[in-house]
Formats: C-alpha cells, structure tokens, sequence
C-alpha cells in the first residue's frame, strides 16, 4: 500500500507539472455525470439509496455475513426478534437468572435496552427476507440517500449529489451496513432534521415541517441525547431565522408537526410502559439502575455496586467499565481521554485522515455569513457539548453525521477553486482525494474479509449452533469461562422466545444448574469452556471446548 502511495505520488506530480489538463477532462465529465442526475433531486436522492443498497448487499454477498460480535448486537437483533414476533417486550423467564447479559434487561421484562430503532429495522429485514442484516443495508441506504436529500437544501445540486456519493462509499457508513449495532439510522434521522432546516429557510412547506419532525422523532428513538443536542441547535437556529422573517407565529407550521410528535410521544410511552411500567421510564434507564456503576456522563456521580449474579457481568461493569469513567475524573485524565475518543472518531469519519485535506479550507469557511454558516457553528457546538459522555464512538454522533458531510463537501468545493502558478492545483487535489477515497474504501473492504475469515469466537458460536440443529432434538448449553476471558466476548445470548429454541444458551452457576437441568428435561446438555482474550490474531484464538454437561 505504501508503495502504491508513493508511485500514486510520483504520477500525480508528474501530471501536474506536464499534463494538467489530463484532472480538467477528468472532472470535466464527472462535473457532467452530477449535472445531469442532480438536475432533479428526487431521482438523485433515489440513485444514491438504490446504489448504496446494492453495495452494501454486494459486499455481504461476497464477503459473507458476519455474525454478531459486540453485545450490542446481540441486543439489538433480540430487539429484532422480538418486534418481528408482533410484540414489544417479552415476559421475564421464570429463570431469568441464566441468561443475563450486558445491555439486555432481564426483569421486569426481558428485552433489549436499548431504543427501538435498531430494532425496528432489523426486524424488517427478518419478517421480510429472514435476514435481520438486510435492516442494515437499507438503514445505510437511508442515510447515504437522507445526506444526499439534505444537501440539497444548503448548496448547489452538483455538490449535493457529490455528497451523496462521497457518502455513499464512506467506510463508517459500509460498517454499520454489515453489522447489528446500528447508526445509519440516527444519521438517517440527523439528515431529515437538517435538510428539513435548510428547506423551511427557503419557503414554508408543510411537507418539510413533517420531514423535521420525523427527523426528530427518529433521533428520539435511536440516540435520544445526542438526537436531543442536534434537536436544539437546529430548532434554535430555525426559531431565530423565522423570527426575523416574521414566520414565527405562522401556526400551519406546527398542527403537522405537532401531530407527527404526538405520534411519537404515545409510541415512546407505550413502548416504556409495557417494559418499565412507566411511560417515562426507558428501559435504558431502568437497566442502568440495576447494573452500571459508572455514568453515562463524565461529570455525574458513579453509582453504588449492586449485587451481581455472575462475577463476569460484574467485571464487565466494575473493571472495564468504571476504569473507563475514573481516567476520566482528574483534569489530566479527562484531557488525555477526550483527544484518544476524539482521535479515534476522526480517524474513522475523515477515513483513514484523507478527508483532512479538503477541510484545510476551514478558516475559510467562517468567512461565509448568515444562514450558510450554520452547519459549521451546529457542527463545533455538537462536538463541544459531547466531551461530557463517558464513551465516545463513531455511532454515538452518528446524528451530526450529515453536518460531516455537509462541511467536507463545502472543503471540496473551496479547495476546487485554489490556483498556484495560474494553475488549478485545487482541482488536481481534489481528484487526487476521491482516488485516496476509492484506495481506503477498497483497504477496508480488505480488513472485513480478513476479520471474516478469523474463526473467531463467534463465528464458532454460529457453527456450534448449526451443528447441534442438524443433530436434531433440544439443547441446553452451560457455558463456563476462563480466567482471561474477555468481557467483550459472551456466548450467553438468546432469541426472544428462550424456551422454544433449539440451543438455549445459560451462564455456569454450579449447583444452582439443577434447578434449569430440572425445568428443561428434554433437553440434551452440554458444557462450553472458553478463555479467549478480546480480538486476539488469528493464530492465538483459542478455540472453545463443547462437551457433555
């Protein structure tokens, strides 16, 4: 790669001292390509969606499906399983107590802790094509297709579609297509509440006034903290703006609105009460209460340790997670854990730092006034106001991803304009940026199939499932772990409806095994013994020992 870097670097001098005209024909057709689908936004924005679906198929397809890894994943595909059976939370296992686990509330009702989202999605692709991921590549599709959308409202048609595209082939939004722990949709959410923004600030239209308040609403049900942050930036902004207009108390603007809300707040306090038994009481919260020692914010007080059934839970919460939070409570330690959150979100938004370059425009950018500077003062405002959370990662400001967008196209579009020597050096380095673009997406595509060809833990998860299936008859699973297990790594995870599976999946409690051994007679055990350590090389993977209980 450093090789092709290099000579990559070679040939593009060479043609920007000898053949400068070879970037102008270059971009001279691509300006072409976006002129002619950009001339109508909606067929635009629809090509974008299609394109980016098939993508996100296509690499799933060649690639593979990658199983669930994180507890996040496993939390959102329960989620899955259980909208897709028709309900929105299950009842509490007379037993719950074998199958904790992290991020899933197991009483007073057993269900994902997270909003519903996720979920949502991926149960549209489980009820409709048996593949909870096909939820994933259309919550990508959304997004790319929702920047593209949101573009329009703030700049020229050309730059909008290239947003799209830019978006389209972006490795954080190709991730999350292949993966159950969501984001698109958040970012999905951030777009229409942006876009929505920026169209209302043209002309009052009932249809945007909608479009803002499902934005919000799709915020309020995938990242309602960082979705309430951008809320309030936005809606300030746009408040502002129509009071100078004059718009303010034109009422039309807010029954729809209001209407769209309302539909929103009664399926969030439904969706809270049948968990929690309280409308205003998130199933988030109510886990947090029975689990998490450290807060959600660096600046709130930690929690006393409850008393844990498993001493591995208890290290997930005690020893990862507490740690985390504690670096994080001297000055020193806050500022060294706030650059390491914010390096690690930038190295992935700004693709491996390519996208760095087009935002060396950004002292320029604050020359621009009134209206079109928004995006970039809503930008610095949501990534000041988020140093507050504990954790940091790149799906958490997965709401302010259209402002990204947004700022790297207007860097493209300033830096397309740069002359040097009466040539447009400007444009030869915008080129050059989308072919490193292209380079980065194609290495990360490199690095998925790698991390798919790993055998890890669970992809051996996934085999021993198949394999008990094909035997026939019903399992039960005692799994047993090591002293260098890691907490990232738990094979206790099970669907909706634990007692109708084929294998159910328990935590090892010794003696008190009995009492489950008892409830499920008819069931075949087994015992797993695992100590692996979290994403070690392919050689160093332990594989798992299955035998009878």
């Amino acid at each position: 790669m450093k090789y092709l870097i290099l000579i990559g670097a070679i040939i593009f001098s060479l043609l920007v001292i000898f053949k400068m005209t070879v970037f102008q024909i270059v971009w001279k057709y691509f300006e072409k390509i976006l002129f002619f689908i950009g001339k109508r936004p909606l067929r635009a924005v629809a090509i974008i969606f299609v394109l980016s679906f098939c993508f996100n198929a296509g690499i799933a397809l060649i690639i593979g499906e990658s199983p669930p890894h994180i507890h996040d994943e496993f939390a959102n595909l329960l989620a899955a399983d259980t909208f897709a059976r028709g309900r929105v939370s299950n009842p509490q296992h007379p037993h719950w107590q074998f199958f904790e686990a992290i991020h899933i509330l197991s009483h007073p009702a057993y269900v994902s802790k997270y909003p519903p989202a996720q979920g949502l999605m991926f149960a549209v692709g489980q009820v409709l094509f048996n593949k909870p991921v096909v939820g994933a590549w259309l919550a990508g599709a959304l997004a790319c297709a929702g920047i593209c959308w949101a573009l329009f409202a703030w700049m020229s048609p050309k730059w909008a579609l290239f947003g799209g595209f830019l978006a389209l082939f972006h490795p954080v939004i190709l991730k999350w297509s292949q993966v159950f722990w969501g984001g698109s949709e958040a970012m999905f959410g951030g777009a229409l509440l942006f876009g929505a923004v920026g169209y209302l600030l043209k002309s009052i239209d009932v249809k945007n006034v909608i479009f803002l308040a499902v934005g919000i609403s799709i915020l309020g049900i995938s990242r309602p903290f960082e979705g309430l942050i951008l809320t309030i930036i936005c809606c300030c902004f746009l408040a502002y703006q129509m009071f100078k207009r004059k718009w303010l108390f034109n009422f039309k603007l807010y029954f729809p609105a209001g209407i769209v809300l309302l539909v929103f707040l009664i399926f969030t306090g439904y969706y809270n009460w049948r968990i929690t038994g309280s409308p205003m009481k998130m199933p988030y919260m109510v886990y947090e209460e029975q689990y998490a020692v450290a807060p959600f914010l660096v600046f709130q007080k930690p929690r006393s340790i409850p008393q844990y059934n498993h001493e591995f839970i208890k290290k997930h919460f005690v020893d990862y997670a507490l740690q985390d939070y504690n670096r994080q409570q001297t000055l020193k330690g806050f500022a060294r854990e706030t650059i390491a959150k914010y390096k690690r979100i930038a190295k992935g938004y700004l693709n491996n730092y390519v996208l760095i370059i087009p935002l060396l425009t950004f002292p320029f950018m604050f020359k621009r006034s009134g209206v079109r500077l928004f995006p970039l003062i809503a930008f610095l405002i949501f990534s000041c106001v988020m140093v507050v959370e504990t954790w940091m990662w790149d799906r958490y400001v997965a709401p302010a991803g259209v402002l990204f967008f947004c700022i790297v196209v207007e860097g493209f579009r300033r830096l397309r304009l740069w002359r040097c020597c009466n040539k447009l050096i400007g444009l030869a380095i915008v080129i050059a940026v989308l072919v490193l673009c292209l380079l980065q997406t194609t290495l990360w595509l490199k690095v998925r199939k790698w991390e798919y060809s790993r055998r890890d833990w669970d992809w051996q998860r996934v085999q021993i499932i198949k394999k008990l299936e094909g035997e026939g008859g019903k399992h039960l699973i005692f799994v047993k772990y090591g002293p260098n297990q890691s907490v990232h790594n738990d094979w206790v995870h099970n669907g909706a409806d634990i007692d109708g599976q084929t294998v159910v999946w328990a935590r090892d409690m010794g003696e008190k095994n009995k009492v489950l051994i008892d409830y499920y007679k008819d069931r075949k055990l087994w015992l797993l013994e695992a100590d692996n350590e979290y994403d070690p090389p392919p050689d160093k993977i332990k594989p798992a020992v299955l035998k009878p209980y």
